[in-house]
């Protein structure tokens, strides 16, 4: 059986790089940071690093704290309310923000943004490809 979907965006990303990067813009309070995020679909949440927070005129203290494992570890960061706008598709969400300054992974992952999308992945290609859930 063959299924239809339709993307509004395509995007090429390098893979000599690691992982697969796309442009991003974050926003609190109108203030745009412009980033390389990583996809990545085993993140149950979007995570950032703390100097973007700074930029944006957050408190990284005074978010949602949180406890996260992962491979390198568990660390703690805390949660935001932000605009993420990727490649044209601008959504909003909490996001969370590293409390270690040294971390440095900027992280787009399932809930407040692949839960918002439609996704279109062909590796061998080295293209993404995005739509707006709810279009």
């Amino acid at each position: 059986m063959a299924y239809d979907l339709s993307f509004s965006v395509c995007h090429s990303y390098d893979s000599r790089n690691e992982g697969i990067e796309v442009p991003a813009v974050l926003r609190a309070g109108g203030h745009p940071i412009k980033l390389l995020a990583k996809v990545d679909t085993g993140a149950a949440h979007c995570v950032f690093e703390r100097w973007i927070a700074e930029e944006l005129g957050l408190q990284v203290e005074n978010g949602l704290p949180q406890l996260f494992g992962s491979v390198g570890g568990e660390f703690k960061a805390y949660g935001h309310e932000v605009s993420i706008e990727v490649l044209g598709i601008e959504t909003t969400a909490t996001v969370y923000f590293h409390e270690d300054p040294n971390k440095r992974r900027n992280v787009l992952g399932r809930r407040g943004w692949l839960d918002r999308l439609r996704v279109g992945l062909v590796d061998y290609d080295q293209v993404v490809y995005l739509a707006d859930y709810n279009r």
